[in-house]
């Protein structure tokens, strides 16, 4: 496991991290204009995961943070001038994965760029991730799988509520504001009780600063056919957003 990552001490710009995607003009990936980086990488196996060619950490384009910066500052102008102010978003995958790679090119937005920064994540990687990459960051977007261990490892097929929720205080002992995303997946999460929970944890973080309901979709399920595995989720429906309007009623 590689120390906490200290970007002024080494060569930042060389950092080399496997890329799977870029997008230049997200807008649903935290606050205004984004530049979107999906990193590969992820420890949690999610049932509707939408990105399955993400999980191997191993595989992707490698690129250095000079690289990643280049490409983002040749469009600085729209994140800057973007109504909400905009920024650079990094996802994954679980971008923590890659933490060393993450760290460095978020220092390197801030220093270079000056641009805001977030970290789409499922609140995974260790404690040496969290002190590396946090100090850089500006905004978290935790997305939320289940709020019970039983949902949370039926969902993910892992054993990490509790980090989950660990990595929640330690966003609101640094004083990190989180955006909360929250997929409902019909029969899994979607009872009141799964969103009564939801609420009271959001409603007793302090640095909490939304909650975004998420209507299960099978847009990914395409890659899971293509890697040859199976969809687990094959008779379950999309949701329309009409149709989890309850929930904010």
């Amino acid at each position: 496991m590689p120390p906490i990552i200290d970007p002024t001490k080494i060569d930042y710009m060389e950092m080399k991290g496997n890329v799977h995607s870029t997008e230049s003009l997200a807008c649903l990936e935290g606050p205004g204009n984004r530049f979107l980086l999906f990193l590969n990488g992820c420890p949690v196996r999610c049932l509707y995961c939408s990105n399955p060619d993400t999980w191997d950490e191993n595989i992707g384009n490698p690129m250095t943070v000079a690289q990643v910066i280049k490409k983002i500052g040749n469009l600085k102008n729209y994140y800057i001038n973007s109504v909400g102010g905009g920024g650079v978003t990094v996802s994954g995958g679980e971008p923590l994965t890659q933490y060393p790679f993450l760290t460095c090119l978020l220092y390197a937005v801030k220093k270079h760029l000056n641009l805001h920064t977030c970290v789409e994540t499922t609140g995974q990687g260790s404690t040496k991730a969290w002190n590396s990459v946090l100090p850089h960051t500006d905004l978290c977007l935790v997305c939320i799988k289940g709020t019970t261990e039983e949902r949370y490892n039926q969902i993910t097929r892992t054993k990490h509520l509790e980090r989950c929720l660990k990595f929640i205080k330690e966003l609101e002992k640094r004083n990190i504001p989180w955006w909360c995303r929250y997929v409902v997946l019909p029969g899994y999460t979607d009872s009141k009780e799964d969103i009564e929970a939801l609420i009271e944890l959001v409603k007793n973080s302090p640095t909490c600063e939304r909650i975004e309901f998420l209507p299960y979709h099978e847009l990914g399920k395409n890659k899971w056919e293509e890697l040859g595995i199976e969809y687990p989720l094959q008779n379950i429906k999309q949701l329309k957003k009409t149709e989890i309007k309850w929930i904010c009623d």
